[in-house]
């Protein structure tokens, strides 16, 4: 892998193992994730997709059994550090689930609830302003500006997912995580999600772990192919998608695995 990479790479890891107490669930994946694109995560159930996303916001911190060893750089910097605070470490790498899970709070609490925390605001006028322009940015503002006060859990589920994107950003992260983020949702609600996600690009960098192929071929500039907790095959989406290096990779590509 070349160092040079090291420089432009947003996320960068290195020689990472994820274990669930005997299970090998990750096995020596190196990659490096840049800045301001989309980058798909595909592969059979179970093939480590999941696990491998979480260990860039360190969710897997919070299940015993689970141990990770290698390098994860956010910026060059180590975010296993010991000095590092994982809650401090989320605000900066927002995570979007499978099933939209709004707080049982108002659509406004839902958004303020990250600033709040984390003294993002030093008045309710610049909290108004964030809570504002992350429903802007999650392309929910025109639906929810007249009903803040309502229970977030009364919108649509593909509202409630936007509200969960625009809960994930008010922190002002600078990657976004997303675990499926669409598999709980019909078409259209779908279709505004992905078209969210191509926005969403020019500020962050995102990284989406999807069973869809079609999904990764239409919102994504990269993709990572996980096979067996090994990363198989990483590049530019079109090559993996029209012409795959790895006899892996175009045998789930043509539906022969997975």
């Amino acid at each position: 892998m070349k160092e040079t990479n090291m420089t432009n790479a947003k996320i960068s890891a290195r020689a990472v193992q994820v274990y669930y107490g005997d299970n090998h669930a990750i096995k020596d994946v190196n990659v490096d994730i840049e800045d301001k694109t989309v980058t798909a995560f595909i592969g059979p159930s179970g093939c480590g997709k999941s696990t491998f996303l979480r260990t860039i916001n360190r969710m897997n911190d919070t299940i015993d059994i689970c141990r990770v060893e290698g390098d994860i750089l956010i910026d060059g910097e180590d975010i296993y550090d010991a000095k590092v605070d994982p809650v401090q470490l989320r605000a900066k790498v927002g995570m979007v689930f499978q099933k939209p899970n709004p707080f049982p709070k108002s659509i406004y609490d839902n958004v303020a609830y990250g600033p709040k925390i984390h003294g993002l605001a030093r008045n309710k006028a610049e909290l108004d302003q964030i809570v504002e322009s992350s429903l802007r940015k999650a392309a929910l503002w025109n639906e929810a500006k007249d009903r803040l006060n309502a229970p977030g859990t009364g919108l649509s589920g593909g509202q409630q997912q936007r509200l969960c994107i625009a809960r994930a950003i008010a922190t002002s992260p600078e990657v976004l995580l997303m675990d499926e983020p669409c598999s709980a949702l019909d078409p259209i609600a779908t279709a505004q999600v992905e078209e969210l996600i191509d926005e969403l690009r020019q500020s962050f960098s995102v990284v989406i772990v999807t069973h869809s192929m079609q999904q990764a071929a239409r919102v994504s500039q990269k993709t990572a192919f996980f096979h067996l907790g090994n990363l198989v095959e990483f590049g530019e989406t079109d090559k993996i998608f029209t012409n795959p290096e790895d006899p892996r990779t175009e045998s789930y590509i043509s539906g022969r695995i997975g």
